[in-house]
């Protein structure tokens, strides 16, 4: 049985890799689609609080197909920027639920498509790449964002699109790469051409994250700020919400853990957007 979420897709191998032999195809069956299901929680009960953010749902097309893309906005002020998040390998928009509310709680604008590709992480991050410039001329419903207010952010086979797409946007604020992976070394060479700064957060060396691969994508960052390991973090972590697949194939998650990731997370973006451009009101240096 495979241990590596990723691996496979970045073997460019069929979901062979996904056979499990001693389970049975309903137990099989069952663990694929909950690792795909897109489904929206409800707010807890007996909160009358309004949220600090909005979510839609939008449709766009990239790579030449339909995909839909949650909104998330700070609900009192306008944005302070954007980040364009890309979740990992058999995944959708909803592994980062929590985090999009994060963010634009934050103040930042949350733009989480689904991926059109399931295989090839290449063409991804060309849809990334696509995506960056329909935003920069308005899409979705947004005024004009200009690159320099961009901060791209990737989980494991995700944070490899994303560093492509990086490399091919100058100008971007900044790139967060989740626990990304890279099997081809194509990460190490986009992540050489990146000229945003960057962070890079890393779960300790395992299969799912082929034993901390996203280490050689940091160190080959010009602009690399931080790389961080968080001890006792699994390749779940990176994502919030996740779910049984993920937990069956790399093992279990804390929320004290993945609260603790989103919470870097969302001041790393912060960091490079207040970096890129002083905040509305604030005097210069």
């Amino acid at each position: 049985m495979t241990a590596n979420l990723d691996s496979a897709c970045c073997r460019a191998r069929a979901p062979r890799g996904l056979r499990m032999r001693r389970w049975s195809r309903a137990t099989l069956v069952f663990l694929f689609c909950a690792g795909t299901a897109v489904a929206q929680s409800a707010p807890p009960a007996g909160t009358d609080a309004p949220e600090p953010f909005t979510v839609r749902t939008e449709t766009i097309e990239l790579a030449g197909q339909d995909q839909r893309v949650d909104i998330y906005l700070p609900a009192a002020l306008p944005a302070d920027g954007a980040a364009i998040v890309a979740h990992g390998w058999n995944r959708s928009r909803i592994r980062h639920r929590d985090l999009g509310r994060a963010l634009a709680a934050a103040g930042v604008a949350a733009i989480i498509p689904d991926l059109p590709n399931f295989l090839n992480l290449w063409g991804n991050g060309d849809s990334i790449v696509e995506l960056a410039h329909k935003l920069e001329a308005g899409a979705l419903g947004l005024p004009p964002i200009e690159r320099g207010r961009m901060v791209l952010i990737g989980t494991s086979a995700g944070g490899l699109a994303t560093v492509l797409a990086a490399a091919d946007l100058p100008g971007l604020a900044g790139w967060i790469g989740l626990d990304p992976v890279d099997r081809t070394d194509t990460g190490i060479a986009a992540a050489g051409r990146l000229t945003a700064p960057a962070v890079v957060f890393l779960a300790p060396s395992g299969p799912c994250n082929l034993f901390a691969s996203g280490r050689s994508i940091a160190r080959a960052v010009p602009g690399l700020q931080r790389m961080q390991v968080f001890d006792g973090a699994s390749h779940c972590d990176f994502e919030d919400p996740t779910n049984t697949f993920c937990k069956v194939v790399c093992g279990s998650s804390s929320p004290q853990m993945q609260a603790r990731i989103r919470s870097e997370t969302v001041n790393a973006a912060l960091g490079f957007l207040r970096r890129a451009m002083p905040l509305a009101g604030s005097a210069p240096d």
